[in-house]
């Protein structure tokens, strides 16, 4: 009978990357600065995050374009200025642990980082159209100093295909949770050299057409061991996870924190 093999001995434990789905959402509240800091200490290979721009102008770092869910107020993130947003409590929802835990900025969190492992940016422009937003996005990344390990994401495809133009420097992924017909050209045109499919939707068959044409694949949102253990087989490049920390124990490579 032969042995099936265990997670730390897949030949993709040690390959695939650990992506901090809003910085780990199982261990404290999401797209927080607690969240990016654990993260960080976790030694993940990347963390996603999501960019919308306040009423004020600056890019702030939120999931949902209304503040009710994860916050103590109320409305659109982009009619709240950067100042009333600092002022809403980000983080009790979670747990009273995360009492007073602010909405950063995206300028807060790239000090945070500063080159410390990958930073997935997705863009949020719907609902709510935030009018050349990845041009605002561009502009604070000028002065980061590791553009090399920026991946901008987003499901406005519109988003991509503007940054390939203005910014071709930047590694830009298509994010996605529909079958695309002649993936790898659809990608081509957009300048994106990522595919982030939601998990459901990822099949062996597009993996290996995205890996034949140099495309790395990174899925979305996937928890626990039997989907874990999926996503070994196949062979994803990265890990979207909300769980970062039972996947390093899963693979065998958790850090002492």
């Amino acid at each position: 009978m032969t042995r099936s093999l265990s997670a730390k001995e897949h030949p993709m434990a040690r390959k695939v990357k650990v992506i901090a789905h809003r910085g780990g959402r199982e261990w404290a509240p999401e797209n927080t600065m607690a969240a990016f800091r654990q993260a960080l200490d976790l030694k993940v290979d990347g963390i996603e995050l999501d960019v919308q721009r306040c009423a004020t102008g600056e890019l702030v770092v939120f999931h949902d374009d209304d503040v009710g869910r994860t916050t103590n107020g109320v409305g659109l993130v982009a009619d709240i200025s950067l100042g009333e947003l600092r002022r809403l409590d980000a983080g009790s929802w979670f747990d009273k642990a995360f009492r007073g835990e602010q909405v950063p900025t995206l300028q807060e969190v790239l000090e945070l980082v500063d080159g410390k492992c990958m930073l997935n940016i997705e863009i949020k422009n719907t609902p709510v159209s935030y009018e050349n937003i990845e041009e605002d996005v561009v502009a604070l990344l000028a002065d980061y100093a590791h553009k090399e390990s920026i991946i901008i994401s987003s499901f406005d495809h519109y988003v991509l295909a503007r940054l390939a133009d203005i910014a071709p420097e930047y590694k830009l992924a298509v994010l996605n949770d529909a079958v695309v017909l002649d993936l790898p050209a659809y990608l081509a045109r957009l300048g994106a050299l990522y595919y982030h499919p939601g998990f459901d939707s990822c099949r062996a068959d597009v993996v290996e057409e995205c890996h034949k044409n140099g495309i790395q694949v990174n899925s979305w949102t996937i928890n626990g061991r039997k989907n874990w253990s999926r996503s070994l087989d196949l062979a994803l490049d990265g890990i979207v996870t909300d769980d970062p920390e039972d996947l390093m124990v899963y693979l065998g490579r958790a850090v002492a924190v």
